[in-house]
């Protein structure tokens, strides 16, 4: 797998953020509320495939087991360490218990339309070339398959700017510009909190885009 330039620092980053990501209070006050607002525009049914992309130590896939019925769930990040947490904690309920793989978003380790749905949430400042990520999401998602992205829209240094070149913080315009090149029609923007935005995109089909 081909290490994308900034994975040495991401990962030292996110080894030891792992070791806090589950803290009842930043996981209240920020990453669920972000769930919740996923899951209002998503309604999950049953038979669906779901991969989560930057998926930390798993909360939401394991919510998703436990609270939906019949979701086939599964993990991607880039950390070991997140990862570790994640495969000790998996929760099996009214779905199986969510699996979880290592791996890059450049090169997504899945067929060609292995999923109908994909969950980014709070990851995609840390692609340092979108276009080619989300090219990547487009990828594996089914014709019409939906893209939900809670991205951060600015950053310590503010928008539209890098931090080290470890991650980026783009306003909503080019985030969503960066989708379009990608293949995908944004149905939905909407901002959560001062710093986060909602997509919420479907797959463009093939026909779709070669249709005049």
């Amino acid at each position: 797998m081909t290490q994308p330039e900034n994975a040495r620092a991401v990962t030292t980053l996110f080894g030891l953020w792992s070791r806090f990501y589950d803290n009842a209070v930043p996981q209240a006050l920020f990453y669920k509320r972000v769930h919740r607002r996923i899951l209002r525009r998503w309604t999950p049914r049953p038979g669906e495939r779901v991969l989560d992309v930057g998926c930390g130590t798993g909360i939401f896939l394991n919510g998703l087991a436990i609270d939906h019925d019949g979701l086939a769930l599964t993990g991607l990040d880039l950390s070991e360490d997140m990862l570790a947490r994640a495969r000790r904690h998996a929760r099996a309920g009214r779905s199986v218990a969510p699996s979880f793989v290592h791996g890059s978003v450049y090169e997504l380790p899945f067929a060609d339309g292995a999923f109908d749905v994909v969950l980014n949430t709070i990851s995609c400042h840390f692609y340092m070339d979108q276009v080619r990520a989300f090219r990547a999401v487009a990828r594996v998602l089914a014709p019409r398959g939906r893209f939900f992205c809670a991205a951060l829209t600015q950053g310590i240094i503010g928008r539209g700017a890098s931090l080290t070149r470890v991650a980026v913080y783009h306003p909503v315009a080019t985030l969503r510009r960066h989708l379009e090149q990608a293949g995908f029609e944004v149905a939905g923007v909407e901002r959560m909190f001062p710093v986060v935005a909602l997509f919420e995109s479907r797959r463009i089909s093939a026909s779709s885009r070669t249709s005049p």
